[in-house]
């Protein structure tokens, strides 16, 4: 993808740009005969301050996500993260008809992976927010805690929220032992395979399984039949599953999602690392019809015909979705070097020197632009673009042709695993900011997108031939709208993102309040693509020992030539 860099070009659409707002709204005052016209205009770079600090990631609303997070990955700096799944099953069928002298033959999960087709002579998978490259122990429990739909001590209908800790919002914690009901399966060494999978059927001439069709990469495994697996079980039994769904055949329990829901109330899918310091994290679509648990089974049909009866056995399935309550469980084993620094609010008002930007529950980075640095305050640095009357009316004195933060990564602290992308957004409206919207970029291979705006991971050389990786935020619209517009200088947070056009925000369960000396934003939440990465990176703040790597506000803008008085 190419981007225009000609600071010339730039300038004429900028230009444009505040001619068509100056036309457009009578909030501004005229700019004036003095620029229009004029052919000659100095193009200068400036860089103001910013004040950058670490906060915690604290928990978050983890229910209703589309993708959840399963399994342990460690990163080296921040520590162990394991991340469990808790969801309701939904029936596909209501009161069933199971025929007579069912017999079960298989129960399948299949839960789809994140992939990326490519298609040759013969179809392969890339498995797409795998994390890690070890194997984990995964065990499966049926739930006994009830995932209710409404809370208790809130307003009529309303929701109840689940928190990323395993807590309601009204401080009931999820207990382990509610979750932790009959084991119904276990695999000492589970890890994420990208083949295809393919699915069999009995031909009814030979009587042999013949494979029939293909699926995606999937979990998928057996809670009950299917052949026997080195360090892999299926404790329930036929008995087990027949007493759980098979004679509740003319039951109530069976004749609706709520009286299901609180009969059989889902699956905890439970992870534990093998060793400490590895494993793998995935992203899976549980919300995806084909993510289900069926039951194989077959049965006897009786029908009459002419007086004779006639019975056949025939083959039935019992298919529940995951479509439910769906609940992600984080468990962090953090370090305390790391979790200390980031606790640490002594140094909030002059900024930080690392910034430790992790997902999930990790860590994030508020970003101040125009910091009182040198005794040159907010609101002097703002007029060197405008003037404000006491009537509010603006006159802008300097286009801005492009704003950009740079965040240059420390290497000997980060994890060598990078994330690609960051994210950032105005914290004090819980809301991305205006060059997000105004940015149409995508690559409609990957859908990810929004690379004006938020370049991703880069490396640059310098003058010495020394490389360094970098993040380039452009804020040229966010800068704008507060020159322009008079718009509040926000706060704004940084985070990682897994996918950056993830936009929409998980609540907090309890605002975080960030700032000092009377200017204090509460932040409310972080984005679904921060919620879902597990990646982290340390990037230098604006106090960095090395001050050629100290993130900055540069400015790019053009304004007219004084002319010397005589």
């Amino acid at each position: 993808m190419k981007y225009f860099s000609s600071v010339s070009f730039k300038s004429i659409c900028a230009l444009s740009l505040i001619f068509m707002i100056q036309s457009c709204d009578n909030e501004f005052s005229e700019i004036g005969t003095g620029i229009v016209g004029t052919p000659d205009f100095e193009i200068t770079h400036e860089v103001y301050s910013v004040n950058t600090y670490n906060k915690k990631i604290t928990p978050f609303q983890s229910n209703g996500l589309s993708n959840n997070l399963l399994g342990y990955y460690h990163d080296p700096v921040f520590g162990g993260s394991k991340v469990h799944f808790v969801g309701q099953l939904t029936p596909q069928t209501f009161d069933p008809d199971f025929g007579d002298n069912t017999a079960l033959d298989s129960i399948v999960l299949t839960i789809p992976y994140a992939s990326t087709s490519n298609i040759g002579e013969t179809t392969t998978y890339t498995l797409d927010s795998l994390y890690g490259s070890n194997p984990i122990k995964l065990s499966i429990y049926k739930n006994n805690y009830f995932l209710r739909d409404f809370d208790p001590n809130a307003d009529l209908d309303a929701s109840q929220n689940y928190y990323s800790n395993g807590s309601l919002s009204q401080g009931e914690m999820i207990g382990a032992s509610d979750l932790e009901g009959p084991l119904m399966y276990h695999n000492e060494s589970y890890f994420p395979s990208a083949n295809s999978i393919g699915l069999s059927e009995i031909n009814e001439e030979t009587g042999e399984l013949e494979v029939t069709s293909t699926i995606p990469p999937s979990l998928r495994v057996h809670l009950f039949g299917g052949e026997a697996e080195e360090g892999v079980s299926a404790p329930t039994t036929e008995e087990f599953w027949e007493d759980l769904i098979f004679l509740k055949e003319e039951d109530d329990v069976l004749s609706s999602a709520s009286d299901f829901y609180e009969y059989f109330r889902g699956l905890h899918f439970k992870v534990e690392p093998i060793t400490s310091t590895e494993g793998h994290l995935m992203q899976l679509d549980f919300s995806s019809s084909k993510a289900n648990v069926t039951l194989h089974y077959t049965y006897e049909k009786t029908t009459t015909v002419d007086g004779e009866d006639t019975t056949t056995t025939s083959q039935g399935e019992y298919e529940m979705r995951f479509s439910g309550n769906r609940v992600s469980i984080f468990d962090n084993s953090f370090n305390s070097s790391v979790t200390d620094l980031i606790d640490d609010t002594t140094t909030d008002a002059e900024g930080d020197n690392y910034l430790y930007l992790k997902g999930g529950e990790g860590s994030m980075a508020v970003v101040e632009l125009f910091s009182d640095e040198g005794g040159n305050p907010e609101e002097d640095q703002l007029n060197e673009f405008r003037e404000v009357d006491s009537n509010g009316l603006v006159t802008v004195k300097r286009l801005i042709n492009e704003a950009y933060l740079e965040f240059y990564v420390d290497e000997t602290q980060s994890n060598s695993d990078l994330p690609n992308r960051v994210y950032i957004y105005d914290i004090d409206n819980n809301i991305p900011l205006t060059d997000f919207f105004v940015d149409q970029t995508v690559n409609t291979a990957s859908s990810d997108s929004k690379f004006t705006h938020l370049v991703p991971l880069s490396t640059e050389t310098t003058a010495d031939g020394t490389e360094q990786k970098k993040y380039k935020i452009r804020l040229t619209e966010h800068l704008n709208n507060i020159v322009t517009k008079d718009s509040t200088n926000v706060k704004l947070g940084l985070v990682v993102s897994s996918n950056v056009g993830a936009a929409n925000t998980r609540g907090f369960k309890n605002s975080m309040d960030v700032g000092v000396d009377g200017d204090v934003t509460a932040i409310e939440g972080v984005p679904t693509g921060t919620v879902l990465s597990p990646k982290s990176v340390i990037i230098h703040g604006n106090n960095s020992p090395i001050a050629a790597k100290r993130v900055k506000l540069n400015v790019f803008y053009t304004e007219p030539k004084t002319e010397p008085s005589n």
